[in-house]
């Protein structure tokens, strides 16, 4: 047993770094590139998204700027396990260490690598590889090309779309608040009053211009004036208000009970119920299994399965039942507020020790989603 959790340890802690080297590899290209290439988490796919755009500046005849991306970062990503990876280290290498790239054993890694490379030294891999067709025709265009055939040129300047500037830095200052007109300010302040104007705590405007504003700006980079939208949400508010007193005038009562008195039959007022879901979980008296039950139909709480990246180092051994992972969810009535976010909190809370009791490394949170009723949730390992 002491053998079986020494290697486990030894695991997580390589699992755990991998995890930091491929974060630093997107953190990196995400920076250098910007958003068009921050599609998935995945490291894998956002380096296929770079070799896409690597793509397009060679298809074009444009140069590609090399040595924005940090030399160290671009080493991890020559040694990753993954072929797309490596493919997209060496073309961004510098030329000196591209060299051992040559022996890699996907076809792609090493004609990447051998566009960059003397003809001697890629002759030299064409008998490792006498079967890579590919490499073949690269020494034949590099064997041409040192004969004195020309290269066409091009009639186009090196591809510097920013300038000096990384792309990921200048497409966060791609958008202002001027691409904004007052009506859609004004639209959005309306739409804003519809959903969160019945909550009865107050001073729900500056928070939800403050969410609104940062929401935008990290999912599409435009950047709304916070000021702006809360000065359309205080006016709507005021409309509404002003609505409402009008109908409590001297004229408004008058004509209220003269249509009263002719009516044939008495009604009775109906009464609004007030109860509130959210609150009667929140002060329920129940068990972690019992809560996490009840909040997830309450929520309506989509599942799915473990990632493969964290499923294969789960702790419960001997185990076969199937654990499923909160995804996203629902907020009631789309109103968020203080008692939504503490059942959030305890929701997670109750999950994270029931996992903790069955041996498993899981351990849940949960943010705002894309949209302003709906919540997501981030599983990580402890």
């Amino acid at each position: 047993m002491h053998l079986k959790l020494e290697e486990l340890q030894k695991v997580v802690k390589k699992t755990i770094k991998e995890e930091q080297r491929h974060s630093a590899i997107r953190e990196e290209l995400f920076r250098v590139f910007g958003p068009p290439v921050m599609i998935s988490k995945n490291h894998e796919k956002v380096a296929e998204a770079v070799n896409e755009q690597l793509d397009i500046c060679e298809s074009t005849g444009r140069q590609i700027q090399r040595g924005i991306v940090k030399t160290s970062i671009l080493v991890e990503a020559s040694v990753d396990d993954s072929a797309i990876v490596r493919k997209m280290a060496a073309r961004l290498l510098p030329e000196k260490m591209v060299v051992r790239l040559l022996n890699d054993p996907s076809s792609s890694v090493r004609c990447a690598a051998a566009k960059r490379c003397a003809y001697s030294l890629v002759k030299e891999s064409i008998k490792k590889f006498p079967h890579d067709d590919q490499l073949k025709t690269i020494v034949r265009l590099k064997k041409l090309q040192e004969a004195g055939l020309p290269t066409p040129k091009v009639n186009d300047e090196p591809f510097d779309m920013y300038g000096e500037e990384p792309l990921g830095d200048a497409a966060r200052t791609k958008y202002s608040d001027k691409d904004f007109s007052d009506e859609w300010y004004s639209r959005l302040a309306h739409k804003l009053c519809t959903e969160y104007g019945k909550n009865l705590e107050g001073n729900w405007e500056e928070t939800i211009a403050t969410r609104v504003a940062a929401s935008q700006y990290s999912v599409s980079g435009a950047k709304i004036d916070r000021e702006k939208l809360l000065k359309c949400i205080y006016d709507c508010v005021k409309e509404r208000e002003d609505a409402i007193l009008g109908e409590g005038s001297l004229k408004a009562i008058a004509k209220r009970l003269l249509r009263e008195a002719h009516m044939d039959d008495a009604v009775m007022p109906l009464i609004e119920d007030r109860n509130d879901p959210v609150s009667d979980l929140l002060e329920s008296n129940c068990s972690s299994a019992k809560y996490v039950e009840e909040a997830e139909k309450l929520f309506s709480v989509r599942k799915s399965t473990v990632p493969a990246g964290i499923k294969k180092y789960r702790l419960g051994e001997g185990s076969h039942k199937e654990t499923l992972i909160p995804v996203n969810a629902k907020v009631p009535g789309g109103n968020m507020n203080v008692t939504v976010e503490n059942a959030l909190d305890r929701y997670v809370d109750s999950w994270n020790k029931r996992q903790a009791l069955e041996g498993e490394p899981y351990r849940l949170s949960w943010g705002l989603g894309a949209a302003l009723d709906s919540v997501s949730f981030n599983l990580t390992l402890k």
